[in-house]
């Protein structure tokens, strides 16, 4: 008998062995599947796919009531011109004012859109990976009037041309994101401008006027035709965790933050690198300025990184450095 159970013992021991084997495979295969299954996931919350872009990064929610550019048609291919999307969302927030306001989320995607303006009690915010790209051909750029404080255009007498995102009599505006961008296209501009091709000043990338309670942070602003962000007239504006960026040589004017007439404002913890003024505080231009009389007054500026064009003036000719 026990020479018999020993030999049952030897004939089954491999057997076993054999099911213990396909057991944990079978074990692997299962948990490599939930491993995957679980990557996909994650990636397809991650990747930006045509048709319905996502975002990269949790979404903070600093509104009561938030929408994506996708909700009102927008499409992030760098194709499509989005004028409409971006138009339609500020609308529908505009109404909500009462309501706390609204936010306008974009994802990851390049979204080419002409100018469009800005609403009180809104929050633009822009994706790590999300690119507002502008129009650059100037039959889609608005003429608005001169600034008062300047009386004429600063390049061509008459009308100039809007910013790309622009405000005006606002309050409570907020631009951040997860260091997203806005690209103003500015080659196009810049060639233009040397070849005096264009009959009214540029526009500013960004501008916001007459307005209050502005925040703009987090964000990179890039290539603007002409200055590339420039709050008129405004008062308690924070600007903090900004990249500005143009290229040093040949981007005429593309001045960093230039705030006009404004007070009480902080601009703190950036990095600007452009081709004329990192930062230029202004009170309007010559006659026109000292008429309309609102200097500015009560600005921090503080922690910043700056490379500029710097020019050097040696009997009375200025040579860049």
């Amino acid at each position: 008998m026990i020479q018999i159970s020993r030999l049952n013992l030897h004939r089954w021991i491999p057997t076993l062995i054999s099911s213990y084997k396909t057991l944990l495979t079978l074990l692997c295969i299962l948990v490599l599947t939930s491993l995957f299954t679980s990557q996909t996931n994650s990636l397809n919350g991650a990747v930006s796919l045509p048709h319905q872009p996502r975002f990269t990064h949790p979404v903070p929610r600093f509104r009561p009531i938030a929408f994506n550019i996708t909700d009102f048609g927008g499409v992030g291919d760098g194709i499509t011109v989005n004028t409409l999307a971006f138009e339609k969302g500020v609308f529908v927030i505009s109404k909500l004012g009462n309501k706390g306001g609204g936010q306008l989320n974009v994802p990851a995607g390049r979204w080419l859109t002409a100018p469009f303006n800005l609403t009180s009690c809104l929050t633009l915010f822009l994706d790590q990976h999300a690119v507002i790209v502008a129009v650059d051909d100037e039959k889609y750029w608005p003429l608005m009037p001169p600034l008062p404080s300047y009386g004429y255009g600063r390049e061509h007498p008459g009308p100039r041309y809007g910013s790309f995102i622009h405000g005006q009599n606002l309050r409570d505006v907020v631009i951040t994101g997860n260091n997203g961008t806005i690209d103003g296209q500015g080659l196009r501009w810049w060639k233009r401008y040397r070849q005096k091709l264009l009959n009214h000043t540029r526009g500013p990338l960004v501008q916001i006027m007459y307005s209050s309670d502005i925040v703009i942070s987090n964000i990179t602003l890039r290539n603007p035709p002409f200055w590339t962000l420039h709050p008129y007239d405004c008062k308690n504006v924070t600007i903090r965790n900004m990249t500005i960026l143009a290229p040093l040589f040949e981007a005429p004017n593309t001045d960093g933050i230039d705030p006009d007439s404004c007070e009480d404002m902080v601009i703190e913890d950036s990095y600007i690198s452009v081709g004329d003024d990192a930062i230029a505080i202004k009170s309007g231009w010559d006659q026109y300025g000292i008429a309309y009389g609102r200097p500015s007054k009560n600005i921090l500026i503080r922690n910043l990184v700056v490379r500029s064009m710097v020019r050097l003036y040696i009997d009375g000719k200025a040579k860049k450095i």
